[in-house]
């Protein structure tokens, strides 16, 4: 779907996950056939975005530049044919193994997916490596479309998911 995209569609699609303020400083990158990152766009708020759509649906991620060498590996591991579930199990064996190493807790990855761009929403994801949700007054289940909750409670690879149910963009900052 994105070969069919302009360098700036690309780039425009990619950053979509990102509030308005910090899309003009994103890298944006994509990645070849053989799952390898090309930089389509050299940005400076250590923030990286790539266009990860696929015929199945529209796919922006946003990431802090400390998960950059789990996206490439995620990438590679893809490109040779592999699934999900596999890239999960490789990448937490990555971990584990010290090849990866685990992205600071408040590291954010700022998601948009859908069936198609248009009907793409928002969640962003802040990793709280091993802290529970109990302990920060977070539920640990999806209890509606706009609450926050913890993933993976208490493991290396817990992260607290957050609904982006309004644009806030449009919203003036308050007031100090």
């Amino acid at each position: 779907a994105q070969g069919m995209k302009s360098k700036d569609e690309q780039i425009k699609a990619a950053t979509s996950a990102l509030p308005a303020a910090l899309r003009d400083g994103a890298t944006v990158i994509s990645y070849d056939s053989k799952g390898l990152p090309q930089v389509l766009r050299q940005g400076n708020n250590n923030i990286f975005c790539a266009d990860l759509s696929t015929a199945e649906g529209f796919n922006a991620s946003c990431r802090g530049q400390a998960l950059r060498a789990a996206s490439d590996f995620a990438a590679l591991e893809k490109a040779q044919g592999k699934d999900a579930k596999t890239i999960s199990a490789d990448t937490d064996a990555a971990y584990a193994s010290g090849k990866l190493t685990r992205a600071p807790a408040g590291t954010t990855i700022y998601g948009r997916s859908g069936k198609t761009e248009a009907e793409a929403r928002s969640m962003w994801v802040v990793l709280m490596p091993n802290v529970k949700g109990e302990d920060l007054g977070l539920p640990t289940k999806r209890m509606n479309a706009s609450s926050p909750w913890m993933m993976r409670s208490g493991t290396p690879g817990a992260h607290i998911m957050m609904p982006q149910t309004a644009s806030m963009d449009e919203m003036p900052p308050r007031a100090p």
